[in-house]
């Protein structure tokens, strides 16, 4: 994954040191961050904590999947990565739609589909501007910055990222995703969608599972979320299950509630500010 450490540094002109990004901070000394961006990264546990040793005495940041040993019984709220096993399912569209989504996600996919909502993989510009905005209503909806347009036109353009997006009966950018697969993995850096009665993201999400699935993956990332909340309960109708997450840091800190009071400030400022302000944060959130 050197590939997705150069698209960021190029993106936010982060130096490299060794396997990190050097990530400025607006509030100490700059963070040593082992591909940034990621849920988690391409580490053994063991071999995460032989790179911890590294920079012992600088702040760093490292994601790494599993347990490290030291960790208490899973907490709601706590950061998990959600991923779908497709493999045992052979792979195929159709047994993984009887065997692993809930009657609930399959009822709103066909909903969606009812209403008119039609999936495809689309490119260009047009497309990479459509991601962002759609993107950009998620994390408002969490108080969370987006990250530059630039950044997912480069991922596209440097790593093969995928665009798939639901468009209404009217042609309406209604949901939309960034995908990429590295070996047997197929994973979900960046996705969003309109709120609307149409459920658009349970159609992308299924259309996902089938890309996927025809591309050979044996899993499935959707991401992190927090245990227990709104994006954990979509994701397991889906059929995803949680895994453990690990970070090793300098200070380590439970990240939802750190940033919960910037979220809150985040979310109450204007939409014009926030478009502005949010790319040019992104550039110092490490651990982002």
């Amino acid at each position: 994954m050197a590939a997705w450490r150069e698209v960021y540094c190029s993106a936010y002109r982060w130096r490299r040191a060794g396997p990190f990004a050097v990530v400025p901070s607006l509030l100490g000394p700059p963070v040593f961050s082992y591909l940034p961006g990621l849920g988690y990264t391409d580490l053994a546990p063991a071999e995460a904590e032989t790179l911890a040793r590294e920079v012992r005495g600088r702040a760093f940041n490292i994601r790494v999947l599993g347990c490290l040993g030291r960790e208490t019984a899973p907490q709601p709220g706590s950061r998990v990565v959600m991923r779908l096993d497709l493999a045992s399912s052979a792979r195929d569209p159709s047994l993984i739609w009887k065997a692993r989504l809930r009657g609930n996600a399959r009822w709103a996919v066909r909903r969606a589909r009812r209403a008119g909502g039609t999936v495809g993989e689309e490119s260009g510009p047009e497309a990479v501007a459509s991601l962002a905005a759609m993107v950009r209503l998620a994390l408002a909806r969490n108080g969370a910055p987006t990250p530059p347009e630039s950044l997912f036109a480069a991922v596209v353009r440097e790593m093969g990222g995928r665009i798939l997006m639901v468009r209404t009966r009217r042609g309406e950018v209604a949901a939309a995703l960034l995908w990429l697969s590295d070996g047997p993995l197929a994973f979900v850096p960046w996705r969003g969608s309109q709120r609307i009665p149409d459920l658009p993201d349970h159609l992308l999400s299924w259309a996902m599972i089938e890309e996927a699935a025809r591309a050979g993956a044996e899993v499935l990332d959707w991401g992190s979320c927090a245990r227990e909340g709104g994006a954990y309960r979509f994701k397991r109708s889906f059929g995803a299950s949680p895994s453990p997450v690990s970070r090793l840091a300098d200070r380590p800190a439970n990240l939802y509630r750190k940033y919960a009071p910037a979220q809150r400030v985040f979310r109450a400022l204007p939409g014009a500010v926030s478009r502005r302000l949010g790319p040019k944060l992104c550039r110092y959130l490490a651990d982002y």
